[in-house]
Parts: structure tokens; sequence; C-alpha cells
């Protein structure tokens, strides 16, 4: 299993070696092509995964609208977390923007990791932390900043996706159109 996950996990948590090599047996690498789903809307998300090469974007379709929440670098983690806490369908979308990898565990075998080891659980709640935090942000900036502060912020936190992702799916994460900010990007 790749190093970058083991780092990732010992960040998180104190884990020795052996914890680290019986738990990643659980865990699989798994290849998604671009333009193909890690989790689609409508379907129960059983899976979470870390995000080891690529790029993903989450994103909901409302008013036949794709509005994009969320871009998926290598080192983060992907996941439908409403549905996969909740065991509901998801409404939100994860997609390949390029050809990703991803190592992914089980929804069962996280829980069970969680039961037999104290330092999963701390896992899962430093990663929920981290994701609470980045939602809180987000709201935070779309509800106080100017569509020129956001897009600035933006290629702070993403360089690599503004090279990646097409200018439609950055407008909609940005919340604009791409018309703003084929602007925005002329005036810089």
């Amino acid at each position: 299993m790749n190093t970058n996950i083991r780092d990732f996990f010992k960040s998180l948590a104190p884990f020795n070696d052996t914890e680290l090599d019986n738990a990643l047996e659980l865990f699989e690498q798994i290849s998604i092509k671009k333009n193909n789903y890690f989790n689609k809307a409508g379907l129960i998300s059983e899976k979470i995964g870390f995000v080891n090469e690529g790029l993903l974007r989450s994103f909901f379709i409302i008013n036949n609208r794709e509005l994009t929440t969320f871009f998926q670098l290598p080192g983060s983690i992907a996941v439908s977390l409403m549905s996969f806490l909740q065991r509901t369908p998801a409404i939100e979308n994860i997609q390949a923007i390029e050809d990703s990898q991803l190592i992914v565990i089980r929804r069962k075998d996280l829980y069970d990791l969680y039961m037999n080891n104290w330092k999963w659980q701390q896992v899962g709640r430093v990663l929920i932390e981290k994701y609470y935090i980045k939602m809180e942000m987000r709201s935070i900036s779309l509800q106080n900043q100017s569509a020129k502060e956001r897009y600035h912020d933006f290629l702070t936190e993403y360089p690599e996706v503004i090279k990646k992702a097409p200018q439609n799916q950055i407008a909609s994460f940005l919340g604009i159109t791409p018309e703003t900010l084929s602007r925005i990007r002329r005036l810089n």
C-alpha cells in the first residue's frame, strides 16, 4: 500500500506499523477514468476514498444545473458524507475530472476498525472536523466575499485546479457565472 496513505493516517492518530499493516489490508486501490463517477446521486454511499492521484469534484444537480461544491486533490478524502453516515441515497455526485487513483474502504470495514481500535475513531473524528471546517469556511466565503476575493482565494488554495478543471465548474464552485469568471480573469 502506498506510503502516502500510511503517512496520512499517522498524521491523524499515533498508529504503529503493525496496526496500520493490519488495517490497510481492508483498503483497496481503485482507478477511476476521467468523467466516471466515484459516487452517484440516488445511490447509498458505501465507501470512502483517499485521493492518491488525480482530481475529482463533488457536485449537485439543481434545476438541471450542476453546482460544484468541492474539488478533491491528492491527499484529500472523497465521500458523499451525508449518505455515508445516514445510509440514505446520496444527493451529491463525485466525478473524476481526470484519470484518478483512490484508496478506498467500505463503510462496514471502517466501522469494524472503529470498534476495534480507538485510534480509528480518532481518525474519523478528525476527518469529520476538517470536513466541517472546510464546509463552514466555504459557506462564509460565499456569503461574505466578493467574486474577485473568492477567485483569489481559489487560486491560492487550488492552483492546479485552474489548469485542469473546466471554467464552468470553477465558476460554479465560486458561485458565479462563467462570464463573470472570464471578466475577473481578464482584469487580473
